[in-house]
């Protein structure tokens, strides 16, 4: 084994340093012997490859390439080690590399310029300039704070790597490096990126001469490179976070997409990008960097590439259409008046299809406006819920949570404000927890009405084509004298027994669906970082046993970025969040749906409340 070989930069256990950004360092990588670096943000090829923990990306100098180094293999340039890594014999690899850091050192403008363009600093997203862009804000009110942020963000922008002039200057794969290292004349070749269809190689031949060794006068050749070489290391709590890399010396690297440079000589040039200053990162301008992303990899996935929150257009209702379904299904409509309280996605929905099939129907809503298509439709529109329930023998609701449900029953020119509801049914519709089911009840009992709690399980879709699962509880007349109704607006209809029950089978179908979505989303977001056809990839799951039409139609709405909303995301996450509550009160661990309910979650604050739960493969994404 050669002398090069046996040098190792592992240090005492109780010698730390913290290494940052343009600080130069020894860098040692598996199969090679230390070799001149700095610390610098990683590329785009670097953050998608698997790496092990505590490591950092390296920028070697004289093949002017990028890895990730574990940080006991790394040792600032300046130190007692100095002079034995730089003077022992070593090829004309590393004598190019010395001379390298030592323009660097003197003029850092050039190497800085290129290392800019190559790992994306003048465009680095970072969660800071997404809020300064989102709120309208000037990064020049805090350049300080724009700094920071971007130096400790890792953003994902173009990676461009050198010049593609001279294609035959491309650097040698790590296959041919391991050989030559033996012989003692390789220098740490990693990841790059090749412009042209086919590869060029070059490998150095070995050389036997004096090392050119690094002077301590360099310090004090620039101010802005004197920093950079005697910066004193402190002992910090901060952490490298971990991601995926598979970059070994002994193996051979996988090569990705993009340009490349190969130094030839200490005094060569390189193409590149002209240098950018650290006071210019902490600067944003918007459309510049927008411009920016249309030009990035398919996979080049940034803070930034989020798409524009917009509310989803509110659709009018169309009295007009007829769902085939439900014209060809025999519906005697019942001689009853039905109440309706609420005239949302669903509600306008199902009170369309009641007027259709000849329902005699009162409606009330919050919104008067909401209420005009129905009066010229037939419907009959009242002030007060109170109202609605004077004029009505059975009534129906429909509301978006457990408060809105209780409002309408207990609160002013509420339901109970009619003090005898003799001869009066109340149907609960709005999905909301049994505790809430079990108050409305009990107060509808105590004023002599009966109740039935009616639980819908589908989608806006499902709605419009009378396709829904209606699932009840509570008193039995009351379900069967509402049966014209539940076969208008469903496909199949289960009474469960006392009130509660349903609202329990209810909320444990939605945990089903919920988790489901998430798991499909993350699923989708990995296929599109590999760059695979998310299409594809639901085709073939349409022919799995895991097939379900819902799942189908989610992927599809996931795949297509359409979000139009058949079951809005705020109401999903309602629904876990409702879940969760009812198994606390069990003390029934839902590890899994707690995760889930955080997904949803973060969905909703990053503007998608509105929109379908297909939305959650947004926050999946990005």
């Amino acid at each position: 084994m050669s002398k090069n070989k046996k040098l190792s930069l592992s240090s005492d256990s109780t010698e730390k340093f913290i290494y940052k950004p343009k600080d130069l360092i020894w860098a040692k990588m598996k199969g090679f012997t230390p070799w001149p670096g700095m610390i610098v943000e990683p590329p785009l090829d670097l953050l998608s490859q698997q790496r092990r923990a505590n490591t950092k990306c390296v920028f070697f100098f004289g093949s002017r390439n990028f890895a990730w180094i574990e940080e006991h293999n790394i040792k600032p340039f300046e130190g007692p080690w100095k002079d034995e890594l730089a003077k022992v014999s070593k090829p004309a690899a590393f004598r190019h590399a010395m001379a390298d850091i030592d323009k660097y050192v003197d003029n850092p403008t050039e190497i800085d310029g290129q290392i800019d363009v190559s790992c994306g600093m003048g465009n680095h997203a970072t969660e800071a300039d997404f809020d300064k862009i989102r709120d309208g804000l000037d990064s020049d009110e805090n350049p300080d704070a724009a700094a920071v942020a971007s130096d400790t963000n890792n953003g994902v922008v173009p990676h461009v790597v050198g010049s593609p002039d001279d294609e035959s200057e491309v650097p040698p794969l790590a296959s041919e490096n391991i050989a030559n290292a033996v012989a003692g004349a390789t220098s740490p070749v990693v990841s790059t990126t090749p412009t042209a269809k086919s590869q060029v190689k070059r490998t150095p031949k070995a050389k036997s001469s004096a090392a050119v060794a690094v002077s301590s006068k360099q310090a004090n050749k620039a101010a802005s490179a004197k920093s950079a070489a005697a910066q004193k290391r402190r002992v910090s709590s901060h952490l490298t976070p971990t991601g995926p890399l598979g970059s070994s010396g002994k193996r051979g690297r996988r090569v990705a997409s993009g340009d490349v440079d190969q130094y030839e000589s200490p005094g060569g040039d390189y193409d590149g990008a002209s240098s950018s200053s650290l006071a210019a990162r902490a600067r944003i301008d918007t459309e510049t960097f927008l411009g920016t992303l249309t030009k990035r990899a398919p996979n080049a996935i940034a803070l930034l590439d989020r798409p524009v929150v917009t509310r989803p257009e509110t659709k009018t209702i169309d009295m007009n259409s007829r769902s085939n379904t439900l014209a060809d299904r025999d519906i005697v409509a019942s001689d009853q008046i039905f109440g309706f309280l609420g005239l949302g996605m669903m509600g306008s929905t199902i009170v369309k299809d009641l007027i259709y099939t000849g329902h005699k129907v009162v409606v009330w809503n919050r919104t008067i406006d909401k209420c005009q298509p129905f009066v010229e439709a037939g419907a009959e529109v009242k002030d007060t819920p109170m109202d609605v329930v004077e004029a009505a023998d059975i009534i129906f609701c429909c509301v978006s949570d457990p408060k809105g449900a209780k409002d309408l029953v207990f609160g002013n020119c509420g339901v109970l404000q009619l003090k005898d509801l003799r001869n009066k049914a109340y149907v609960e519709m709005s999905t909301i927890d049994p505790d809430t089911s079990l108050d409305i009840g009990e107060g509808i009992k105590q004023c002599n009405g009966r109740y039935l709690e009616a639980q819908i399980h589908g989608s806006r879709q499902e709605a419009a084509e009378g396709m829904l699962i209606i699932l009840a509880g509570g008193d039995r007349s009351v379900f069967e004298e509402c049966h014209s109704c539940f076969k208008t607006i469903a496909k199949n209809t289960f009474f469960l027994g006392n009130v509660g029950n349903a609202c329990k089978v209810n909320l444990i179908l939605q945990t089903i669906l919920g988790v489901s979505l998430v798991g499909l989303a993350e699923a989708l977001a990995l296929a599109d970082r590999f760059s695979i056809s998310l299409n594809d990839i639901i085709d073939i799951f349409d022919l799995t046993s895991m097939k379900s039409p819902l799942l189908l139609a989610k992927g599809k709405e996931m795949a297509k970025g359409d979000f139009n909303p058949q079951q809005p995301l705020s109401h999903m996450q309602r629904d876990l969040r409702l879940v969760l509550n009812m198994a606390e009160n069990l003390d029934q661990s839902m590890p899994v749906t707690s995760i889930t309910n955080e997904v949803f979650k973060h969905t909703k604050r990053l503007g998608y409340s509105e929109h379908d739960s297909s939305a959650v493969f947004v926050r999946s994404r990005f």
